[in-house]
């Protein structure tokens, strides 16, 4: 996931002696402070991709043979304090934090604490998208991480899998806003993962029942008989435990189906040009269009009109 903003670093054109160093520094400035150990076998080849975001922040890592560590030492140094959500695309690779390892290969996810040393090992050519994501985000929408975890490739809750971050991380946002979209997409992903893996993240029913209502409404966002009580058939609670859940988050469910409605709406807005935005409305289960007018506006402080208009003159 990347727009014109992003920047690319390699080991490439960098003689053999020097590009350890160069590596080394590059991640340093643009992910954060690490150790690359030197390997004895062959010379190092990487390339870093990065694109800044006012969410997160989104690396991809292309690299042969190496291994990588963050100590106590590298954490002093550095004071960037967040999470890291890291997807492998290619290869096999290893990650450890405190007594926590997990072996990865493509499609699984590690989430870790960058505040705390950790290391990854990688015996082969790879590939990774490496989420920087500020800590305040990640308690707010994880809740407690203790250590690193694995999500793995075969978990699927709706439509968010792993699969689906790394389709939305391929994609080539247009522009900056565009890009803050798609990242706010991931992040919903995560979320719903993060809470279908349970315990490590939080032992309380009521957290993980939330999210198992967020990614049922995700499903049937355009229904129009979306409710409360659909909700509760479907996953056989009571519409009182689902009130319980949402309210533990500081929102009743009405408001967060109204709230995804409209970023949905606003999505297609941006993107589709093909349908006009009373279209738009009732796709998304919005049954007067000056309804859905006055919603919009009062959302995102804009009119979905100029919405529109604005995304054109950025094109233009």
């Amino acid at each position: 996931m990347s727009f014109s903003g992003q920047v690319r670093v390699s080991t490439r054109d960098i003689g053999l002696m020097s590009r350890h160093h160069y590596w080394e520094k590059a991640v340093n400035q643009y992910v954060i402070h690490i150790d690359c150990p030197v390997s004895s076998g062959s010379p190092l080849e990487a390339e870093l991709r990065h694109s800044h975001g006012d969410i997160i922040n989104v690396n991809y890592i292309e690299a042969n043979r190496h291994s990588v560590q963050r100590s106590r030492i590298d954490i002093d140094e550095d004071r960037r304090d967040g999470f890291f959500v890291c997807l492998m695309t290619k290869g096999n690779g290893y990650s450890y934090q405190g007594i926590n390892c997990a072996s990865h290969m493509p499609g699984d996810m590690v989430i870790y604490d960058t505040a705390k040393p950790y290391g990854h090992g990688f015996p082969e050519n790879m590939g990774m998208y490496v989420l920087d994501v500020p800590r305040f985000i990640v308690e707010r929408e994880l809740g407690v991480v203790d250590g690193l975890i694995k999500v793995d490739r075969t978990l699927q809750c709706g439509t968010s899998s792993t699969s689906a971050i790394f389709k939305l991380l391929e994609s080539n946002p247009v522009s900056h806003h565009a890009f803050q979209l798609k990242a706010e997409e991931v992040m919903h992903h995560i979320q719903v993962l993060s809470g279908l893996h349970g315990a490590k993240f939080n032992q309380k029913n009521r957290h993980l029942l939330f999210f198992k209502c967020k990614a049922l409404i995700e499903q049937h966002l355009t229904s129009p008989d979306l409710n409360t009580e659909m909700i509760s058939k479907q996953l056989s609670v009571s519409c009182r435990q689902i009130a319980r859940a949402f309210a533990a988050h500081g929102m009743t469910m009405s408001r967060y189906v109204w709230q995804s409605r409209l970023h949905k709406s606003r999505e297609d807005i941006l993107n589709l040009d093909n349908l006009s935005i009373t279209d738009i409305a009732y796709k998304w289960g919005f049954s007067h269009s000056s309804h859905f007018s006055r919603a919009y506006k009062q959302y995102f402080n804009e009119s979905p009109q100029l919405t529109r208009q604005q995304k054109r003159q950025i094109l233009v």
